[in-house]
């Protein structure tokens, strides 16, 4: 499989990468699938059968010599590949209308689709690469580390983690994922003198999960938790109230911070059932 990076992509009516077309219907089955995770809803809501949406996926994918989908437990998900061409149009998009939009990393992302009707998801990387090119209107922050350096934050929920494993959780075996509190982790892991070590960093945490499979170990996000399958191991870690962290949100004086807390205050049940503890 070839490796995908933004220089490659440009747009004429369609999006072309590296000189091989791709078609308004096949970019917009993919901005679906990122917003939908199920390939049924997405034919669904773009009035196509089922089956045209899995041809017009595996057909880019031959196309592209890219992998663009892939199973998890929270559905069909993107691949960092796919994500970043469904990023690109729909910075392309924001650029053509001149509107804004939220745009969250995958955890944030589970709180912004409570708040908000319209929410970009996608690596922290993504969402990072927007807000600097000054299209975002909301920004959903995952890692603390990012909040002081984008703006503003509000905070509006609180997380923690916990270990999860297929098998023994093994230290030696570690998952990470990048641009996440995953820092916070690897500080109280070194306070607590664990010896450990990361042998696998990914972007996207529904990956991480699937990786689960192949026998490494993982300190997972517990609003993650519905996600994850019914055998898998989760334990709840001596210095789980170290692990504590918060999710964030830049507004960029789009919404009136008294006009989105009264919001929060009205979603606390749902982002309470989502697996986070409200700040309010």
């Amino acid at each position: 499989m070839n490796k995908l990076s933004e220089s490659d992509l440009s747009v004429t009516l369609n999006i072309n990468y590296r000189g091989k077309q791709i078609t308004k219907t096949q970019v917009e089955i993919l901005k679906s699938v990122s917003e939908t995770r199920s390939q049924n809803k997405t034919a669904e809501i773009l009035g196509i059968p089922p089956s045209t949406v899995n041809i017009q996926i595996k057909r880019l994918e031959n196309k592209l010599d890219l992998k663009l989908t892939y199973s998890s437990p929270a559905g069909t998900m993107l691949s960092p590949d796919a994500e970043l061409i469904v990023a690109y149009y729909n910075a392309y998009l924001e650029r053509t209308s001149k509107e804004k939009f939220i745009a969250c990393g995958f955890i944030s992302g589970e709180v912004g689709r409570i708040l908000f009707d319209d929410v970009l998801v996608s690596s922290f990387s993504n969402v990072l690469r927007l807000h600097r090119s000054n299209l975002t209107s909301v920004v959903g922050i995952d890692d603390p580390y990012w909040s002081y350096r984008l703006g503003d934050p509000v905070p509006v929920a609180f997380d923690h983690f916990v270990m999860v494993s297929k098998g023994d959780f093994n230290f030696k075996n570690l998952l990470g994922v990048n641009y996440s509190a995953h820092r916070i982790v690897w500080k109280t892991l070194k306070n607590e003198k664990i010896d450990f070590k990361v042998s696998k960093v990914v972007k996207n945490p529904f990956y991480a999960i699937d990786l689960l499979e192949e026998g490494y170990s993982m300190f997972l996000n517990t609003c993650l938790l519905r996600y994850v399958k019914k055998d898998y191991l989760i334990e709840t870690p001596d210095y789980y109230d170290k692990t504590k962290h918060t999710i964030n949100f830049i507004l960029n004086k789009s919404i009136p911070e008294d006009e989105f807390e009264e919001v929060l205050y009205k979603k606390e049940k749902e982002i309470k059932l989502a697996g986070f503890d409200p700040v309010l």
